[in-house]
């Protein structure tokens, strides 16, 4: 962070990107498990699991936060393709 206190860069951070560096990461999560699971290739668990998150609660809140739907609901989607 090159000499920017941790407060500060959060500050530049949200200005330049509109979002908390917190929430930016929540949305590369959910977003890198989502690309994962409408590739087909893996379960819910094992992209959920590759992409950081430690326990299915936090999963499913994330998502609904970000996409409006579980993770199961989106794996539905691409298995009925």
């Amino acid at each position: 962070m090159s000499g920017m206190s941790p407060r500060y860069f959060s500050r530049l951070f949200t200005a330049e990107v509109s979002l908390s560096p917190a929430k930016a990461v929540e949305r590369l999560r959910v977003d890198a498990a989502r690309a994962a699971l409408e590739s087909g290739a893996v379960s819910v668990q094992q992209a959920v699991s590759a992409c950081g998150f430690g326990d299915s609660e936090r999963v499913g809140r994330s998502f609904l936060r970000v996409l409006g739907a579980p993770p199961s609901a989106l794996k539905r989607r691409v298995l009925r393709r």
